[in-house]
Order: structure tokens, then sequence, then C-alpha cells
């Protein structure tokens, strides 16, 4: 897979031979993880999801008394993510009712203490389903009709009448994001799910420049709407990635992703701030200060 091209936020590529080198790059990318996926196709199964609790249910999720600190973590990340639009707790806990029900799963990593420091859930169906549900996202309440319409359209062409793997969220707190271990526990029981229900196709949507827009790419995924704030990508199969996170330890698929991920823009320092000048009390004779 090959970097997409990085343009300001609200502009959008203006050579015709950027979308072209992005479908060719990405193609090549795909195949780098077929050849993978044939490489170890026999290699027994690595490690399993240690660390990680799974749920199908809102009802589960709560009657474990991890709902709440769970809702904590993802509004924590949402605002770290500077998208606009934050779920009140009641609309977040009608969302999660609509996004986990039928074919889903939550996988919560939890921290030494017990607490949730990272998410990641998804659910089977079809794109039309997986497409109302984040049309009732708060954050993605800047997408206009037309880019609903647009999304739809490109995606459907990759997807068809199939089942798709819709992946709604994924989060790790700030000091569990060195390494590619604590997202392999998260993201292999998504890819499994798609494995049980037939799913080869999974849709989902990053925060623009983030660290997962630049995995999604990696990973081989198109891009199929850009918006100044959000990314939505479709991924054509998931089948190689299920082998590889199968078969390989973390360490393994970090540094086979490092050779096709994009590199992220260089953060910028940041700004100096301006000394703070301090009124220095003229002495008067004898000694005392002026007021």
């Amino acid at each position: 897979m090959a970097a997409h091209p990085a343009y300001p936020p609200g502009t959008v590529a203006s050579w015709p031979g950027d979308g072209i080198l992005a479908g060719v790059r990405t193609w090549r990318i795909r195949c780098f993880w077929r050849w993978q996926a044939w490489r170890l196709r026999k290699a027994h199964n690595h490690e399993g999801g240690h660390g990680v609790v799974l749920y199908d249910s809102v009802q589960a999720l709560d009657q474990l008394g991890y709902a709440d600190d769970f809702c904590l973590l993802h509004r924590q990340l949402l605002r770290e993510s500077l998208l606009l639009g934050l779920d009140a707790p009641v609309a977040f806990s009608r969302r999660l009712a609509r996004e986990l029900h039928g074919h889903c799963v939550m996988a919560l990593l939890g921290g030494p203490d017990g607490s949730p420091v990272g998410y990641a859930w998804a659910r089977c169906g079809s794109l039309a389903e997986a497409l109302q549900h984040y049309q009732q996202v708060q954050a993605l309440g800047h997408l206009r009709s037309d880019d609903w319409i647009e999304f739809e359209r490109r995606a459907a062409a990759l997807t068809g009448d199939t089942v798709v793997l819709a992946i709604n969220g994924i989060g790790l707190a700030s000091r569990y994001r060195k390494g590619f271990a604590p997202l392999k526990q998260l993201l292999r029981p998504l890819l499994e799910l798609a494995a049980r229900n037939g799913a080869t196709r999974a849709v989902w949507w990053a925060p623009r420049g983030s660290a997962l827009h630049a995995m999604s790419l990696g990973f081989g995924a198109r891009t199929m709407l850009e918006t100044s704030r959000i990314v939505g990508f479709v991924l054509a199969d998931t089948r190689p990635l299920t082998r590889v996170f199968a078969a390989l330890p973390a360490s393994s698929i970090a540094d086979l992703l490092g050779r096709v991920a994009p590199a992220r823009p260089p953060m910028r320092p940041p700004a100096r701030k301006p000394p703070q000048l301090r009124t220095v009390p003229k002495a008067r004779r004898g000694g005392e200060a002026a007021a």
C-alpha cells in the first residue's frame, strides 16, 4: 500500500493522476499482505488475546460494571482527536445499543487496575446498515447528504451486496500507544468475527491525519471519502490480515506494516511563549520602594 496524497485541510487533489497512482499503490500493498498470508499458510496460531475481554451486547458490558469507565475513556479520546460533536451519555448508550446488536463484538483492553485502557467494536451486516449507523454519530455530523451518497456509491462498488465488517470504534489510551501489541489484541477479535460470519470486506472511518489514518492505508484500505476532518475506508479483503494476525506476534506485524505504511507528517513544535515582563518598582531615596 502506498501513502495517500496529503493535502491541506479543506482542499482536494488538483491533478487527476493522484487518484490513479494511489489506486496502483494500494493494489501493490494488498498484494504484499496476500503474499504474507500465503507465506504463513502453514503457520500455527500465535498467542491469544490475553488481557482482552469480549462482549456482544451493552447489557453484558453494563452488568460487569465497565460501561461508565468505557464511556469516560471514549469521551476523553474523542476530545484528544479534536473532532467536533461529543455524544451525550444517553445518546451514546443508544448508539451502543444499535451497534452492539446481532453479529457483533466489543473488545476491551484492561489496565493493571482493571479499568479499560483500550477498546474496539464492530458489527457484521450490510453496507447500508453500517452507513445508517455512521450517519447517527455526532463526530460525523459535518458530512453533507452528498458526502454520504458518494461514500455509499464508491463503497458499494467494492462490497456489492455482501456482508461487511463495520468497525464502529477504535481507541487506546495514550500510554498504551507504544508498540503494536495492544492494537493487535483489539483488532484480532474483529477480524475473527468477520471470518465467522463470512465477511471478507470491512468499512470504517478515522480522523484525518491520525495514526489510524496512516495504519489504514498501510493495511491496504482504499479511501472512499475524505474531508478536512475524517477519512472513510473500505478494505476489499480481510482474509490476509486475519491469517497474519493469527500467525505472527505483534512485533513482526509492526515490522511488516512499517515497510508499507505511509509516514505520518512531523508534529509541529509547540509555539514558544513570549517572555513575561515584570515591572520592577523604582526605589526611592532612603531605600523605600515606590508604590
